[in-house]
């Protein structure tokens, strides 16, 4: 009779579980203790515009004070153009580590996904959502020298005269030409359309007279307004601003009591970002909101904050309600 020696093969079995079980261990192990130690090096945060819009200004505020919080330098990297595609990618493909985040914006989730038939981010799957930090109202101005005191004034000369005025945003298909579009819906007017590769741009042209009007953040508007050099004449909010209290919302001058065309901003990173980074990154921006609160609202925005998830749940459902919107705005089939 012959014996199978069943030990040997039991115990290769059991040392090779016990081997892929240590090495999991390790590596969650890796994952703690890099979470732990975060962050021990200087974080990149993408701003996919040009120096000088109200994101990039917002996120060199809030990063400075983020900073401070998490003890480790915040860099601002600039990479505009393309309607913020370019900043975007690159933070989508980036290291899920923490050390490349993006300062985002709706137009990044909800406007881009509407008229871009092919992304290269998908704006749900490719990132984890952070915080959001302020929303910001969109305001229609001209020159303080401009011939138009009112949106009425406005109106009527650019009935009497379609495609003769002209407008000037950060980009085409950014959420400032998706307010000037509803705008021009709105009140059935023919206006000229400027894209430029930034705010920035858009608005040293602006000031210098190449186009007559502009759709931006009221935060960027705001300075121009106090030195004189600019006027309001509406803003896109639902209700009037504690900052502007004397201008008047779009929807109350065209009477359209649905009209809103606030925007946001805020902070995501590359989707598989260790949970405990995120958390580390959302108190850290809940602190910096906090820090600047003053300094935000009396420069026109609306302070958010909130939940990973309740950033989550705006996206989804901004991309339900708005994207319909944005199809027949920009005539998409």
């Amino acid at each position: 009779m012959r014996f199978t020696n069943t030990r040997q093969p039991l115990r290769r079995a059991a040392r090779a579980t016990l081997l892929a079980l240590l090495a999991c261990m390790a590596v969650a192990g890796t994952g703690l203790a890099a979470a732990g130690d975060y962050p021990d090096r200087a974080i990149k945060m993408i701003v996919p515009f040009p120096p000088g819009g109200a994101t990039d200004t917002v996120s060199r505020v809030l990063a400075k004070s983020m900073s401070a919080n998490l003890g480790q330098p915040i860099v601002i990297d600039n990479r505009g153009g393309a309607g913020a595609l370019i900043g975007s990618e690159a933070v989508a493909k980036a290291e899920p580590d923490g050390y490349t985040v993006l300062s985002t914006t709706a137009g990044v989730h909800i406007v881009n996904p509407a008229i871009y038939p092919k992304l290269p981010y998908d704006s749900q799957k490719s990132f984890t959502p952070v915080s959001q930090f302020v929303a910001a109202p969109l305001t229609l101005a001209v020159l303080a020298t401009s011939p138009f005191k009112t949106v009425q004034d406005l109106i009527a000369y650019a009935k009497a005269h379609p495609g003769k005025l002209s407008y000037g945003t950060a980009g085409a298909g950014t959420s400032l030409h998706q307010s000037g579009e509803m705008f021009k819906e709105a009140a059935g007017v023919d206006i000229l359309h400027v894209p430029y590769k930034g705010a920035g741009p858009a608005m040293n042209d602006f000031l210098g007279g190449q186009v007559d009007m502009m759709f931006s953040y009221v935060g960027s508007i705001l300075p121009g307004v106090k030195s004189g050099r600019l006027r309001m004449l509406a803003v896109g909010s639902p209700k009037r601003l504690p900052a502007i209290p004397d201008v008047p919302t779009v929807a109350e001058v065209l009477k359209k009591p649905g009209y809103d065309s606030d925007t946001w901003t805020g902070l995501v990173v590359p989707v598989g970002t260790p949970a405990p980074i995120v958390e580390r990154l959302n108190k850290a921006a809940h602190f910096a909101l906090e820090q600047n609160r003053e300094y935000l609202i009396s420069s026109g925005y609306v302070i958010i904050g909130g939940t990973p998830k309740q950033m989550e749940q705006r996206i989804a459902t901004e991309l339900k309600t708005v994207t319909p919107l944005l199809a027949k705005i920009m005539k998409m089939p």
